[in-house]
């Protein structure tokens, strides 16, 4: 489909949804932006139920690519040594699979929704060894120490954070000295692109019905600028109709 045609769809889309939702899906509307928890349960269940399952395959194509550049990093790693690793916004563990052997695996999640779908899931992969679960948010990790880790990971957090800036920081902190820091994520369109109005005129709702995802965060420009030793980015867009407001993703990997 034309980009400019494609463009003119989802600004129909928009106002369609947007009327809807303040007139017939009024109530809806106010119900979520009344309960908070409202919205993490439903967001929980939506992404577990539908959103995963759906795209599970091209999720797991960026998934494997993303872990390849773990172990690439890695090196000559010694496997006998236990990798200390931390997944923050975890969810219900997509990730699991793609971790190299020998991993002490600490999980955190704002969310304690997806506590019990992550523990159905851990059992199907014993090379893991899962060590506990920290339900809090990736801007404040109370509950994990300095310098603890050897791998900080982290997918599609930062387009639903509070603070990048703060989960940044915190990730800094707990890794240990030249500790590496995985990342991925969907950012923006570039500034000036008809796109990024388009994902800024759908922002709020989009926001609020999936639990404070942004669509047009510059997650590359916050980590470049996060004090890292080293970062090593990749950017990818995906073409096609459906993935149009959540084209442009970038992963890699930065080096305490």
């Amino acid at each position: 489909m034309d980009g400019r045609i494609l463009s003119l769809f989802y600004i129909c889309i928009g106002f369609i949804w947007w009327f809807s939702m303040f007139t017939f899906g009024l109530p809806v509307t106010i119900l979520f932006i009344l309960s908070k928890n409202i919205r993490s349960v439903f967001f929980s269940w939506v992404y577990a139920t539908i959103i995963e399952p759906i795209q599970r395959k091209k999720l797991d194509v960026t998934r494997k690519k993303l872990f390849q550049i773990l172990e690439d990093s890695l090196g000559n790693r010694d496997n006998s040594v236990p990798l200390e690793v931390l997944e923050i916004g975890v969810g219900h563990g997509p990730n699991l699979k793609f971790y190299p052997e020998n991993c002490n695996l600490t999980v955190l999640d704002k969310h304690k929704f997806f506590e019990k779908e992550f523990s159905k899931n851990k059992k199907k992969y014993p090379h893991v060894s899962y060590q506990k679960t920290v339900i809090q948010p990736a801007e404040c990790m109370r509950g994990v120490d300095d310098n603890s880790f050897d791998v900080v990971v982290s997918t599609f957090l930062h387009c639903s954070c509070d603070d990048s800036v703060a989960v940044l920081q915190e990730v800094k902190r707990v890794l240990k000295p030249e500790g590496k820091y995985l990342f991925s994520d969907h950012t923006g369109f570039p500034e000036g692109d008809i796109g990024l109005y388009i994902q800024r005129f759908f922002n709020p709702l989009w926001s609020l019905f999936f639990d404070g995802c942004h669509l047009d965060r510059n997650v590359s420009r916050k980590i470049k600028e996060a004090g890292f030793s080293d970062v090593q980015l990749q950017k990818h867009v995906s073409r096609g109709f459906k993935m149009y407001l959540l084209r442009h993703h970038i992963l890699g990997i930065a080096t305490k």
